[in-house]
C-alpha cells in the first residue's frame, strides 16, 4: 500500500497554480497553460498512411489523428484496448536544449546537482521570460475504440496542466486498471481515474527529483514498463537525477542516464543501471532480461543495443557532450560492441543499430503468427518520414551476454514515435508526422496480418485480457501461465501473487512436466510474494533451493538470482557449486548472487571464474566485477595485484574503482597497459583522491599511453602546487614526450591561475581554485631555453604560453625573431603577437614597420596588435587596410574599424556602406562591413541600408543571408561541422567514413552544389532538399497512392524509389495530387549559429570536392 510520507494527492486545480513549500521558485507565479494549437481535422493522414511501406500481406488503417491527438511521444494500451497517449506542446516553448543557450547557460546546467539549481538558474538567466517556459502544458489523452471497428470514437483529456518551469516532457505512461503511471521530469506520477470517466480523480507522486539538468531536449523521463517480478521500471535520459526516498536514501547522479524500479507504490526505489545517454524505452524478453537501444552522441557514434545488467554502466556521462571529440566516449571506443581493448568498468552494447531510437516493444507471441517470434521493434526517428520508421530485431545467447542474431525494417516511410502491440492482435504505431517540435497533428495506425489477427488463439488473448482477472479459478490462472501470449502469462502470474497463492505458484515452478516459460513465471510470482511478505519468504526460499539443482539451466539461473535478492545465505553452499556450472547463464547469476549475499569465501571461485572466461563474456566480468566489490574488501581486492591473469587484475581495478579505494594507485605500474589505463581512468575520473598523487608522478615516467598521461598530467594540474607545476614544466621539456602531450602541459601552465571549472578531460564541472601564476611562470623559466629549440609546434606554443606568464627573458629573443626576414611570416607573426604580452611599445614600433604588401599572417598580426596598443595612431592604417586584395585583411581591417569610435572609423565606414548600396564592394567583406555599421550611420544613410534590405527580402527568400554566401574560413567551418554540439552536423551527414547516414553523404557536395544551393539548404531546408532525399507522396486518377524518393522528374513522367527499393513511373498526366515531403533538416538550424559562422560552414561545405579516399578531384 502507498506510505503516506511518499504519496501526496494533488488536486486538479493545485496542478496550476503555485503550491508553496513545493519543488519550485517561491516568487515565481505560475501561470495557466494556454489552450494547445491542434490541427482541425483533413483526409492528410488517410492519404500519407497509404505511402507508408508494410510487409506484405499485412493491413494498415489509420486508428486515430487530429485533432483526437496530437503531438504524440508514447502511448500505452490497457488491456481493454483502450490508447493512453502522451501528448506535448511544449517542444522549444518550455522543453528548452542547451544546444539554444550561450556559455554561461551552459556551464550552470553542467554546475547543477538538484533540481533546485535547475530552477534557480532559469530564474536568473531567463529574468521575466522565465513565465514562457510554463504557458504551454503536456498532457495525457484517452483514446477509446468503443464498437472495435478499429478507428477512434471517443478522445478524453485525461490529464494536463503539467507546465511547471522545472517541468520536462511528459514522454511515460503505463495503465493497470485504473491507475495511469506517468513520467514528466522531475516526477515519476501515479493517476487514478476511479469512475473510468475519461478524467483524472487523483494525481499521486510517487518519486520527485529526476532531472536536475536540461541536456538535450528528448532525454526525458520515460521507458515505463511493469517487470517480471512485478516491479515498475522507467529511465531517464543524460538529465541526471538526485532523489531522496520517504526512507531517507538519495540516489543523486546529475550526468548520466540511468533505468530506476521501484514497487507499484513507489517504494523501494533503486538505480539498476546507469551510464546510459537516452534510453527511451524498456523491453524485457520472455526470460526476463532488460533492453534498451540507447542514442548515439551525435558525433558520428552508433546507437546502441543495450542489454540492461543490475549494478551495470554504460559509460555514458553527460558532459562529454560538449567536448568536440565527446572525450572518452569516442576516445576509448565505449559506444562500439564488445571488444576486449575496451574500458572494463563498463557494459559494452550489443550493437549497434538505428540513427534515432524511440519506442520498443517485444513481440508477445499471437497476432502475426512466427514472423515476429522473439522480435524486437523499435522506432528510429529520423526527423521525417522518408528515411524514418520501424526496425526489427532478434537477439541470440552468446554465453551470459547476447548477440545481434538478425534485424531488417518491416515498417518504413512514418515519423514513428512508439509502437506497442494491443490485446486485438494488432500492431499500433503513433506518427509525430514530420520535423522535430510538433506540428499540433499526430496520428496512429493499426497494423494487422489477416492470415493470423482473426486466429482462435488472438480472440481468445483478447477475451481473456480484457476480463476481470480478480474472477479467475486458480484452475484458469494455473494454465495462464502456460499461455503461448506471455501477456496472458504475466497477467496470470501478477493475479495469483496479489492473492498470495504461494502454493499454486511453487507447484508450477518446481513441476518438471511444466514448460519452461511456465515454470519461469511460477518462480518470478513466487519471488514477488516473498519480496512483499515476508512471513512466507522461508516457504519459498526452501524450494528455490532445490531449483538450485535443476535440470534446466534457464530455472538454476532464475533460482540463484532469487536466492541473491532474498538474500538466502542458506542457498551459499549451492552457489558456490554453481559458479562452476556449465551454463554461463547459471554462472552469472550464481556470481552476481554470491556478491548481493556478501560471501567472502566464494573469493578464489570468483576470480577462478574470471581468469577462465578471459574477458571473454562482459556478463561473467561484469558479475565478477560486481561480486568482488560487494564481498571483499579492498586489500583483499588489491592482492590480486600479482595475479598471472590481466583479466582478473583489470576486474580488480574495476571493483576498487567501485570502492573509491587509493589501493588503485598499486595497479598503476602493472606490465600490462590495459590494467594501467583502467587504472589511471579509475582515480582520475570518478576521482579518488587519495590516489591522485600516485597518477601524477606517472608523468615523471617516460612513455605510456596517450590517455594515461593526459590523465597524469592533469593530475597535476589538479593537485596545484609548485612541485606539480615544475613536473609539467619538465615534461613539456622532455624532447622523447609526444609533442601533443608535451603541449597539453604547456596549456595547463597558461591556465594556473585561472582554470576553467570544467575539467580538461572530460568536461565535468570540477571546478578547483586559483594558482599563483608565479608558480607556473617559476616552473616553466627554466625550461625556457631547451623548449624554444626544440620541435617547432612545441617551440611556438612555449613562446605563447612563456609571454602570458610574463617570462620576460625571451623578450630580446622575441623581438629578434620578428625582425629576421629569413624566418617564416607564420613565426615572425607569433612572436610578435608574444611580444605585445611582453613588451607594448616594442611591439607596436616593429608592428608599425610591417607593410600591408604582400598579404601573410605577419600582417594580421600587427594589425592586431596596433589595435590593441596605438588603435587611435593606426586608424589611417587600418583604413587602408580595407582595399588590401587579401580577404583576411580586409576582414579584419573592417572588424578593427567597427571597435573604435573615431570619426575618421566611423566616416569611413559610412562610405563602405554606399559602396555596399551601389553594389561596389566584395561580397567577402560585406558582412564585417554591415555588422561594423550598425548604431553608427546618419540617418539618411540608414534608411537607405534598410530600403536596401528590404527589397532583399521581397526579391530573394535567402536575402537576410546573402551576406554569407562569400568570405568564410573554411578550417573554422570545418570545426563547426565536426565539433559544435549546437549544430551536431555528425549526427545526420557523413563526410568520407566520419558522421551518420541519415542525410545526404556530403564527401563531394562542393563539386556537386554551389555556393548558393549550399546556403539555401541550411536556411531554408525544405526549399532545397538533396537529390536522393527528397520525398514525395502522389494520388494517381486511379486512386492509387505511392511515396518515395524523387529519382528522376520531366514534364512527362516522375520515376520514384520506393521504400522497399523498387521503382515506379507515374506519368505527370495521371498525377491527381502530389504532396512534397519536408526535409529531416532541423528547422530551426539558422538560430543556432551568427551569420559568420553560417559564413564558415558554407565555405568549408563549399571546399567539399576531393574524395580522400581517391585524392583525386572529383571532375
Amino acid at each position: 500500500m502507498p506510505t503516506p510520507h511518499l504519496v501526496r494527492l494533488l488536486s486538479l486545480a493545485l496542478l496550476t497554480w503555485w503550491l508553496p513549500g513545493m519543488v519550485g521558485a517561491a516568487d515565481f507565479k505560475q501561470p495557466p497553460p494556454l489552450e494547445p494549437e491542434i490541427e482541425a481535422a483533413s483526409s492528410e493522414g488517410r492519404d500519407f498512411m497509404k505511402g507508408i511501406r508494410i510487409p506484405s500481406g499485412w493491413q494498415i488503417q489509420l486508428f486515430a489523428a487530429e485533432p483526437d491527438v496530437a503531438n504524440i511521444v508514447a502511448f500505452d494500451i490497457d488491456n481493454r484496448g483502450r490508447l493512453f497517449v502522451c501528448e506535448t506542446f511544449r517542444q522549444n516553448r518550455g522543453v528548452t536544449d542547451n544546444r539554444g543557450h550561450d556559455d554561461k547557460w551552459l556551464l550552470a546546467d553542467l554546475a547543477a546537482e538538484t533540481v533546485q539549481d535547475r530552477i534557480d538558474y532559469h530564474k536568473e538567466l531567463l529574468g521575466d521570460a522565465a513565465v514562457t517556459y510554463a504557458q504551454h502544458d503536456d498532457r495525457i489523452r484517452r483514446l477509446d475504440d468503443s464498437d472495435r471497428d478499429g478507428k477512434v470514437d471517443r478522445s478524453y483529456v485525461l490529464a494536463n496542466g503539467f507546465n511547471r518551469i522545472e517541468e520536462g516532457t511528459g514522454a511515460g505512461v503505463l495503465v493497470r486498471g485504473q491507475d495511469i503511471y506517468y513520467t514528466c521530469i522531475p516526477k515519476l506520477w501515479k493517476l487514478v481515474d476511479k469512475d473510468d470517466d475519461g478524467n483524472s480523480d487523483e494525481r499521486m507522486v510517487l518519486a520527485d527529483g529526476f532531472g536536475v539538468r536540461v541536456a538535450f531536449r528528448g532525454h526525458d523521463m520515460h521507458g515505463l514498463v511493469l517487470g517480471p517480478d512485478g516491479r515498475l521500471y522507467f529511465s531517464i535520459g543524460d538529465r541526471g537525477y538526485h532523489v531522496t526516498t520517504e526512507d531517507g536514501k538519495v540516489f543523486a547522479n546529475p550526468a548520466s542516464g540511468a533505468v530506476f524500479r521501484c514497487e507499484l507504490d513507489g517504494s523501494g526505489l533503486e538505480v539498476y543501471a546507469t551510464g546510459l545517454r537516452n534510453p527511451q524505452e524498456l523491453a524485457f524478453n520472455d526470460l526476463g532480461d532488460l533492453f534498451s537501444v540507447d542514442n548515439n552522441s551525435d558525433s558520428g557514434d552508433k546507437a546502441r543495443v543495450v542489454h540492461l545488467l543490475e549494478g551495470g554502466d554504460s559509460g555514458w556521462r553527460m558532459h562529454y557532450q560538449y567536448l568536440p571529440d565527446r572525450g572518452p566516449f569516442n576516445r576509448e571506443r565505449i559506444w562500439e560492441p564488445f571488444h576486449r581493448e575496451q574500458p572494463a568498468y563498463i557494459v559494452p552494447p550489443i550493437a549497434n543499430l538505428t540513427d534515432g531510437p524511440s519506442g520498443l516493444a517485444y513481440y508477445p507471441g499471437t497476432g502475426f503468427g512466427d514472423q515476429l517470434d522473439k522480435h524486437f521493434l523499435i522506432c528510429d526517428f529520423r526527423g521525417g518520414p522518408a528515411n524514418s520508421g520501424i526496425r526489427s530485431f532478434k537477439l541470440q545467447p552468446d554465453g551470459a551476454f547476447y548477440r545481434l542474431a538478425e534485424d531488417s525494417d518491416p515498417i518504413w516511410n512514418v515519423l514513428a514515435t512508439d509502437v506497442a502491440f494491443g490485446p486485438d492482435g494488432a500492431l499500433y504505431v503513433s506518427d509525430w508526422v514530420d520535423g522535430w517540435d510538433g506540428l499540433g497533428k499526430g496520428r496512429i495506425y493499426r497494423l494487422t496480418d489477416p492470415t493470423h489477427n482473426q486466429s482462435e488463439t488472438v480472440l481468445e488473448v483478447q477475451r481473456l485480457l480484457e476480463g476481470n482477472w480478480q474472477e479467475r479459478t486458480l484452475e484458469e490462472l494455473r494454465q495462464g501461465l502456460a499461455h503461448v501470449d506471455r501477456r496472458i502469462r504475466f497477467e496470470s502470474q501478477w493475479e495469483l501473487a496479489r492473492r498470495g497463492e504461494v502454493d499454486t505458484l511453487l507447484d508450477v515452478a518446481t513441476s518438471s512436466d511444466a514448460g519452461r516459460f511456465s515454470r519461469l513465471h511460477g518462480l518470478w510470482g513466487a519471488d514477488q510474494i516473498a519480496r512483499l511478505d515476508l512471513r512466507q519468504s522461508e516457504r519459498v526460499l526452501e524450494s528455490v533451493r532445490s531449483l538450485l539443482s535443476d535440470d534446466e539451466a534457464t530455472i538454476r539461473a532464475a533460482a540463484a538470482k532469487v536466492a541473491g535478492e532474498r538474500g538466502d545465505r542458506s542457498a551459499i553452499p549451492r552457489l558456490r557449486e554453481l559458479v562452476q556450472d556449465d551454463s554461463s547463464r547459471v554462472r552469472y547469476f550464481a556470481v552476481l548472487s554470491l556478491g548481493k549475499l556478501k560471501d567472502g569465501e566464494s573469493f578464489s571461485s570468483v576470480v577462478s571464474l574470471l581468469a577462465k572466461a578471459d574477458n571473454s563474456d562482459p556478463a561473467i566480468r561484469h558479475a565478477g566485477i560486481m561480486a568482488l566489490a560487494a564481498a571483499q574488501d579492498p586489500l583483499r581486492i588489491a592482492s590480486l595485484k600479482s595475479h598471472a591473469s590481466e583479466s582478473v587484475r583489470r576486474a580488480a581495478v574495476v571493483a576498487l574503482r567501485r570502492h573509491g579505494s587509493g589501493e588503485l594507485s598499486r595497479f598503476l605500474h602493472d606490465e600490462s597497459p590495459l590494467v594501467v589505463q583502467e587504472a589511471a581512468r579509475a582515480i582520475y575520473d570518478e576521482p579518488v583522491p587519495v590516489a591522485m598523487g600516485a597518477l601524477a608522478e606517472l608523468a615523471d615516467e617516460p612513455g605510456g599511453d596517450l590517455e594515461v598521461v593526459r590523465r597524469a598530467l592533469n593530475a597535476n594540474f589538479r593537485l596545484g602546487s609548485a612541485e606539480t607545476a615544475a613536473r609539467l614544466a619538465a615534461f613539456a621539456a622532455r624532447a622523447t614526450a609526444r609533442p601533443e602531450l608535451r603541449i597539453e602541459a604547456l596549456q595547463i601552465l597558461a591556465s594556473w591561475a585561472d582554470p576553467d571549472p570544467r575539467d580538461r578531460i572530460l568536461n565535468r564541472y570540477r571546478p578547483i581554485d586559483g594558482r599563483p601564476p608565479q608558480e607556473a611562470a617559476s616552473a616553466l623559466a627554466p625550461q625556457i631555453e631547451s623548449l624554444i629549440a626544440g620541435e617547432p609546434s612545441v617551440r611556438e606554443e612555449a613562446i605563447r604560453v612563456a609571454s602570458m606568464l610574463g617570462i620576460k627573458q625571451i623578450t630580446p629573443l622575441l623581438a629578434a625573431r620578428v625582425k629576421n626576414e629569413k624566418l617564416g611570416e607564420e613565426t615572425r607573426a607569433s612572436s610578435l603577437v608574444a611580444l605585445s604580452r611582453l613588451d607594448p611599445n616594442q611591439a607596436v614600433l616593429l608592428a608599425r614597420k610591417v607593410k600591408l604588401l604582400p598579404a601573410s599572417n605577419l600582417v594580421t598580426s600587427s594589425l592586431r596588435v596596433l589595435s590593441r596598443h596605438d588603435a587611435k595612431a593606426s586608424i589611417g592604417r587600418f583604413v587602408e587596410a580595407t582595399e588590401s586584395r587579401n580577404m583576411e585583411i580586409r576582414q579584419l581591417a573592417w572588424d578593427l574599424l567597427a571597435q573604435s569610435d573615431s570619426p575618421v572609423a566611423t566616416e569611413a565606414v559610412r562610405k563602405g556602406v554606399k559602396r555596399y548600396l551601389d553594389g561596389g564592394l566584395p561580397a567577402d567583406v560585406q558582412l564585417n562591413l554591415l555588422e561594423a555599421s550598425k548604431g553608427r550611420l546618419d540617418d539618411s544613410t540608414a534608411a537607405a541600408l534598410a530600403e536596401h534590405d528590404q527589397r532583399l527580402r521581397e526579391r530573394d527568400p535567402l536575402g537576410p543571408w546573402l551576406v554569407a554566401l562569400q568570405g568564410g574560413d573554411s578550417e573554422r567551418g570545418r570545426q563547426l561541422f565536426f565539433e559544435n554540439t549546437k549544430l551536431s552536423c555528425l549526427r545526420c551527414h557523413k563526410v568520407d567514413r566520419a558522421g551518420g547516414e541519415v542525410g545526404p553523404n556530403l564527401t563531394v557536395i562542393g563539386k556537386e552544389k554551389d555556393r548558393r544551393y549550399l546556403l539555401e539548404s541550411i536556411c531554408l531546408p525544405n526549399a532545397q532538399v538533396a537529390k536522393g532525399f527528397e520525398t514525395a507522396m502522389i494520388l494517381n486518377d486511379s486512386g492509387q497512392t505511392f511515396t518515395g524518393i524523387v529519382k528522376t522528374e520531366n514534364e512527362d513522367f516522375v520515376d520514384l524509389v520506393q521504400s522497399d527499393g523498387s521503382q515506379v513511373r507515374i506519368p505527370v498526366e495521371e498525377i491527381e495530387a502530389r504532396r512534397k515531403g519536408k526535409s529531416s533538416m532541423p528547422d530551426d538550424l539558422i538560430q543556432q549559429m551568427s551569420n559568420r559562422e553560417l559564413r564558415d560552414l558554407v565555405a568549408y561545405l563549399a571546399s567539399l570536392k576531393v574524395d580522400p579516399r581517391t585524392e583525386e578531384a572529383i571532375e
